[in-house]
């Protein structure tokens, strides 16, 4: 599979780069924002080396090239530099706005945020399992400092996925990364855990603050990249 040809053929089966709105990847797809979705050659792109298939879901168009799709979508980023700084820095595009439907929209952002983080988690969920294994058969003890030690790096992203999951919704939102992550380490203060444990009331300038464990939630850090 040649990439930058690959690349570029893409690019004109898409109508070329006056019908490209934007792009980003997850694990296994190209995901575009098309102006027309008429002018796109599905059949054309179909037969292209490398490509396994195309997907339609909502305004999004969709490219399956599998295993090396971070390298065709830096080859695209290559011909088309202005897709990758919208990417980067989370630009939203006035016809995009115009033509997306709501929850596209919504899952888009969510894919958005979740994509880049899959390998971490993936990794790390492959190690825990494996982990498992060797405890199921006697092969190794939960007290033996090598297991400890290798079981503590597979719980770190899950220990600190708010973190994770704030830089990851910065660089999405076009925040910057850094300050999102310095909000979403201040839940893991311990002060704050302290208070938020004690059952008392607990009220920051006259708001009453909610009792729950904000270290594992989801939503809050993923507004706090906004």
């Amino acid at each position: 599979m040649d990439i930058k040809q690959s690349a570029t053929r893409i690019i004109e089966h898409l109508g070329g780069e006056q019908n490209i709105i934007s792009l980003f990847h997850c694990i296994t797809r190209l995901r575009f924002n098309l102006k027309d979705t008429n002018k796109v050659n599905r059949q054309a792109l179909e037969n292209l080396d490398g490509v396994m298939g195309v997907n339609l879901s909502g305004d999004q168009f969709q490219v399956i090239i599998g295993g090396k799709v971070a390298q065709v979508c830096q080859a695209i980023y290559v011909q088309l530099p202005h897709l990758e700084r919208q990417a980067a820095e989370g630009e939203s595009h006035s016809d995009t706005t115009k033509k997306r439907n709501p929850i596209s929209a919504l899952f888009e952002v969510i894919s958005g945020i979740f994509s880049p983080i899959i390998p971490a988690i993936a990794g790390a969920g492959v190690m825990k399992g494996l982990l498992s294994l060797f405890i199921s058969f006697g092969w190794v003890e939960n007290t033996n400092q090598t297991y400890q030690i290798l079981s503590a790096i597979a719980d770190g992203v899950f220990y600190f996925m708010p973190i994770v999951l704030a830089f990851s919704a910065g660089q999405k939102f076009g925040a910057n990364p850094f300050v999102s992550v310095a909000l979403a380490a201040a839940l893991f203060h311990p002060t704050l855990a302290t208070l938020l444990k004690s059952g008392a009331p607990v009220h920051f300038p006259g708001l009453s603050v909610s009792p729950v464990p904000y270290a594992s939630s989801v939503i809050p850090i993923v507004l706090s990249g906004c």
